[in-house]
Formats: C-alpha cells, structure tokens, sequence
C-alpha cells in the first residue's frame, strides 16, 4: 500500500502520476455530473494518502475515515492547505490536481476533436439521419451543461473559453434559458472547428491550466484571511499550529515561478535526484507550512524565554547555528556533479581569479571557453565565477523587505549582497574582461534568483550543443533536469538541518534531564559546542 511504502518519494510520484491521472480515462466518456461523487472521493482519498505519507495521521484509522465516506473535516491539513496541494507544482502545489476540477477539461476536450470530426465523417442517406439527430444527443446536453458550470460556478470567463473551445459551442452554451429550456444547438454550430484548440490533448492542457489558474487565485485570495500572529503548536499537538500571513505570503511566493517544487517531479532515477524517505516529508511538510513544536526555548541562541515557542520555523533560520554553511555546501557540490556529469570544466573552492585578494575564494570557477555553446557571449567567451547561496524567505531580513508581498526578493537581496561583496564600484577583485560573476542563489521553497535561473538556461543550451544545433527540443528535457538537481540538493538540505537541530536538542534535553537526577558533580556532554553545564 502507497502509505506503507519506504520509499516517500516514489509514493508521491505514484500518487501524484497514478491515482490522480489515471482517473481521466472514467471522465472523458462519462458524464461531469455523473462522476462528481466518485472525483470527489478520489480527491478525499488521495489527500488521505497524503497526509499519511507525511506522518501528519496514523495509517490505522484508514478503515475508520473510510467509513463516513472519508468527509473533508476529517483532515488534519487545513483547508487551505488542501488546496494548495491540489495545485500543480508550477503553480506553488503538490501536484495532486484534483479530479472533481480536471472532470471538465477531460471531457470537453475529448469533444473537441472528436464531434467536429465525427459529423464531418458522416456522409450520404444514412449519415445525414445520423447528422440530424445528434443535437438532441444527451451528449450535446451535457456539454452544454458543463461549459456553463465552468463559466458561472467556477469562474471561468467566456474570452478564455471561446479560446479553447470553438466559440458557436460557448455562445450556444451561455445563451439565456427560454421558456421550454435551451435550445437544441445546429449542426452547423456543433460541426464548426473555430476554435484555437483542434485537437483534445491541446484542449485539455488549455482547460486544465484555465481551471488550474482560477484555483491558483482563489488560493491566493483565501491567504488574506490568515491570522497576522501565528498559532503556535503544542506539545501534545506538535502540528496542529497556524501559521501567520506574512509566512504563508513568503512561503507560496518562494514555491512559485522559476525552479520551485521542482523536487516533487523528480524521479529517483540517479542519485543526483533521489531523496531520503524521512528528508521528503520533512520538504513535503515544509512546501505545505506544517511545522512541527519542537522545544519552548532555543539553547543556541536562547530565543524563546518570552514565552516563543520553537518550531521548525527556528531549526531552519537559527542565526547561531550555522544555517548557511548547511545549505551551502551540499548544494555547492551537487552543482559540482552536475557540471561534470556534463564534461564542462571547472574548479571548486578556488582563489585563482583573485589576484590582488588572497583571501578570497569562488564556491565553483568555469574555465574561460568551457560554455562554448552558451548563446551570450558573456557565458560563451568568459570564466564563470559560480557563487551558490541560500536565501530563507520567511527570514526575519527579508520578510521586512518585502518577501510576503513581492516574488523573489530574498533572492534578489543575496545576489545584491554578493555583487557588492565582489565587484562594488570602484572595487572589482577580479578581471572583468576575463570573468563574469554569476550568483546562483536558491530560496527555501525552490525559487532561484534571475542570475540563477539564466545561469541554469545557459547552461542547458551548452548541454544540446547551442541555439543551432539540431537537437534544441532536448532543452527542455536538461533544463528540468538542473532545476530537479538543484532543488533536490536545497530540499535534502535543509531537512538534514532540521533533523540536526531535532537531534541536537534532543541530546540536550537527555543531558539535562540526567545532571537532574544525578546528585554528584559529574562533567556533561558538550551540546551545541560548549559544555550544558557552562550555560
């Protein structure tokens, strides 16, 4: 059973690929309305799924939750959260699109291609009478029905359907019920094919990504009615907090746009992108703002004797305990096996470029002509001095500069920092004719920085051989794989962070609680680099 396998990252795959996708092949030839009761318990069950693979429930109760049809107000996620998870993974979710939304675009779009096409074949005496009767089909019936479901229930406009949808259909659709109901449509009017979409895999990408785009927004709006405090857990329910607003603002902002949640598409395939079972729930987790109680003070930097309670939130940002060297390093030389997995040579940890600084050093130095199919000149021609660094959005710094309400400032911030810190005016520590700085900087929740991400298409271009090579549809496929590496290797990170910290604490906690029982004067165990007995 998926919550019962080892292996967290392949069972999100499987549940994210298979129970959500598969259910398509039921929606297309059955009626919307028909199958809303069974997508709505496919929903339920996969959030099930879930939330058991995240540890948030026990996998015992699974006959008990079934038993009520497995209702909504069971879940320990909470409602927003389910919906961001419903969201795709482009847009800040976890991938498990719900079935009640993509019922639509499953079977309007099969329509697309195939009533055109079908009145279109039927030809002669016997064709004709088949032709005739096909606008007062039930199937006629229910597209109507669902084209207006998607228009006054879900908020879909009549621009962006008549832009997937042959336009006579939508305006069929929409016209205002007479007396003895809606009119029976032409034939004329179901056979035309004016629409963008002429095909149903064409339709139904453009559907689901409409329906996928309002659900965004209604997700985004639904933040506004977070608390401005947070609600912290507690010791007997170490998950069951809220988080503030500006938290949740900076957490789904930093999960969106270039490079974010690309670790959930990731397939454990090599080991650049395989994740740890306990390291992925605690990234799943965190993508979803769920955080765990941890101690009612840090002993690092003692925040927390006012009564702050200390959740992972801390384990991640605690400025004493070396958060950046943690994130930093693995990503460096994930970066590293990259690089080399490509043949593109480079040095690591190297001062060469620094001549008139010996005290300074680049985490990754591209030789000068090791990009030779870059497509700017300044990646092509030049040495590339490769800074990687981490930024937390829900940091302190940053949220006062504005990470809750702007995409991508904290990475801006930390690639701001690193220009100022190597090339400030009037100051540049290396030869700008020979190098060009490049800052590869990561936030918490996936986004990479603008230098980052241009660093990364540079680079996937030189990996199929440039802008005029033969084989630019490839692309894609190396450039979704960097971005998989890097978020990866950020994600591993940060969770092998916390489970320092956890464990940390816990020696901690076990020292104290035997200096209490112990009534000689004993030396005890060095905790957080000094003795427990010297705090």
């Amino acid at each position: 059973m998926l919550v019962r396998m080892p292996d967290k990252q392949v069972a999100h795959l499987v549940t994210s690929h298979s129970l959500t996708q598969r259910s398509g092949y039921i929606e297309r030839g059955i009626n919307h309305k028909l199958v809303r009761g069974a997508c709505k318990s496919l929903d339920n069950m996969v959030m099930w799924v879930l939330e058991a693979t995240m540890g948030l429930r026990d996998t015992e109760d699974e006959e008990e939750i079934f038993q009520d049809d497995c209702q909504p107000d069971r879940f320990k996620l909470k409602p927003y959260q389910q919906a961001q998870a419903r969201l795709s993974t482009g847009a800040g979710g976890l991938g498990s699109q719900a079935a009640v939304m993509r019922r639509f675009s499953a079977s309007l779009g099969n329509l697309v291609g195939t009533l055109p096409a079908v009145i279109a074949a039927l030809r002669g005496p016997l064709g004709e009478s088949v032709r005739v009767r096909i606008p007062g089909t039930v199937l006629v019936e229910r597209m109507g029905d669902a084209i207006k479901e998607l228009n006054q229930e879900h908020a879909i406009s009549v621009e962006i359907l008549k832009g997937i949808l042959p336009p006579s259909w939508v305006e069929w659709a929409l016209e205002p019920t007479g007396e003895t109901g809606r009119r029976q449509p032409t034939v004329a009017e179901l056979a035309a094919h004016d629409g963008e979409s002429t095909t149903p895999r064409k339709a139904q990408h453009k559907l689901g990504k409409a329906i996928n785009k309002i659900q965004l927004e209604k997700f985004m709006e639904s933040l506004e009615h977070l608390p401005q405090e947070a609600v912290p857990p507690t010791r007997d329910n170490p998950y069951g907090g809220q988080e503030a607003r500006n938290m949740a603002y900076a957490r789904t902002r930093s999960s969106q746009g270039q490079g974010g949640h690309a670790f959930l598409r990731a397939a454990p395939t090599d080991r650049a992108r395989e994740i740890p079972s306990n390291e992925f729930v605690y990234a799943t987790r965190r993508a979803l703002g769920v955080e765990e109680f941890l101690a009612e003070r840090c002993p690092r930097c003692h925040r927390g004797r006012e009564g702050e309670i200390i959740t992972t939130v801390h384990a991640r940002t605690c400025r004493r305990d070396g958060a950046q060297v943690n994130m930093h390093e693995p990503l460096k030389y994930a970066l590293s096996r990259a690089l080399n997995g490509l043949r593109v040579k480079h040095d690591v940890e190297s001062g060469a470029p620094f001549t008139g600084e010996r005290n300074l050093s680049m985490d990754i130095v591209i030789r000068p002509g090791a990009l030779t199919n870059a497509s700017s000149p300044g990646y092509r021609n030049k040495g590339i001095l490769l800074d990687v660094t981490h930024a937390d959005p829900q940091a302190q710094v940053h949220l006062r500069n504005g990470s809750a309400t702007s995409d991508g400032i904290a990475a801006q911030a930390s690639e701001a920092r690193k220009r100022q810190h190597y090339a400030r005016p009037g100051h540049v520590s290396f030869d700008e004719r020979s190098f060009k700085l490049t800052t590869l900087a990561v936030e918490s929740f996936g986004r990479l920085g603008e230098e980052g991400y241009e660093f990364i298409d540079e680079l996937a271009t030189h990996a199929v051989g440039g802008r005029d090579g033969g084989t630019m549809a490839l692309k894609g496929v190396f450039k979704e794989r960097l971005l998989q590496i890097v978020s990866v290797a950020t994600q591993v990170a940060i969770s092998r962070r916390v489970q320092r910290y956890k464990l940390a604490l816990r020696g901690r906690q076990d020292a104290e609680n035997r200096r209490t029982r112990s009534t000689s004067d004993q030396s005890t165990p060095m905790i957080w680099g000094w003795s427990v007995d010297a705090s």
